[in-house]
């Protein structure tokens, strides 16, 4: 599977730092890469790996208390583009709500100092990308790897952590967000007019650095995750229950009549 569309979503959305920038050289052009996109990447690819399997160790120690069981599904191949877009969106605004909660702790929020907080505000959010968004990713590699918790008192099945994604995704409300950029716009059409800048500085790397760890870095990790010790180990605790052997088929088949040989005369 290819991941055209992301790249060309993403490319698109940096044209804009890319153009500010050209006048700057091509150092700045580099930076504006690894800033907004190495960083996160590089960053999740040493983390989420020993997340994964210090989670998996968890669920093998806390088994017998739990009261859940948990079993690989067979993998039928990475998420389609939807999923993945709407995952990228949904840590772009985890990025945004957590911004505006910090920066107003570090710097003072007036349309005076406009320029210094938008880019505290913009460093605060490549770190939050890279370093607090890495509980995102690592919930959907445990997807993404076929991991799944049966609950039999509820008879459902989930993907670990999913109801912790969905928490992070809504921490703190938009009403942060919006309180902060007002305070800092000074009234609506500015707000709406600063959000826009924001959009644009943060999108390319809330698209182009979720892709390119799908791309790159996820498969190493879900194949190492498939074939680990842990994996198999419990693969024989919460082995999932044996398909039923087919009836068989009834009425049972005529037997097929037997062939006489004539007799000679």
């Amino acid at each position: 599977m290819t991941y055209r569309k992301e790249y060309v979503l993403g490319i698109l959305s940096l044209m804009p730092l890319l153009a500010a920038g050209t006048y700057k050289g091509l150092g700045w052009l580099i930076t504006i890469i690894v800033v907004y996109v190495g960083i996160p990447v590089l960053i999740w690819s040493l983390v989420v790996d020993r997340l994964v399997f210090l989670v998996i160790g968890i669920i093998r120690y806390f088994r017998e208390s739990s009261g859940h069981m948990y079993y690989f599904e067979k993998l039928v191949g990475p998420p389609g583009f939807s999923r993945r877009i709407l995952r990228d969106f949904r840590i772009l605004l985890f990025v945004f709500v957590l911004s505006a909660i910090i920066v107003p702790q570090i710097t003072d929020v007036t349309p005076a100092n406009i320029t210094i907080v938008s880019n505290a505000f913009v460093y605060v959010a490549i770190f939050i990308l890279a370093v607090p968004s890495s509980i995102h990713v690592l919930f959907w590699v445990l997807e993404d790897s076929g991991l799944r918790c049966h609950n039999p008192k509820r008879v459902t099945v989930t993907a670990p952590g999913a109801w912790m994604s969905n928490w992070l995704f809504s921490v703190g409300s938009l009403g942060a967000f919006l309180t902060f950029i007002v305070s800092l716009g000074g009234n609506l059409p500015k707000a709406i007019a600063l959000t826009t800048t924001l959009l644009a500085s943060l999108l390319p790397s809330c698209i182009l650095a979720p892709t390119l760890f799908y791309r790159r870095v996820e498969p190493g990790i879900l194949t190492k995750v498939r074939e680990s010790k842990t994996a198999m180990v419990m693969a024989r605790m919460f082995a999932p229950p044996a398909c039923p052997a087919m009836p068989p088929s009834y009425p049972p088949n005529a037997p097929a009549p037997t062939r006489q040989t004539p007799t000679p005369t």
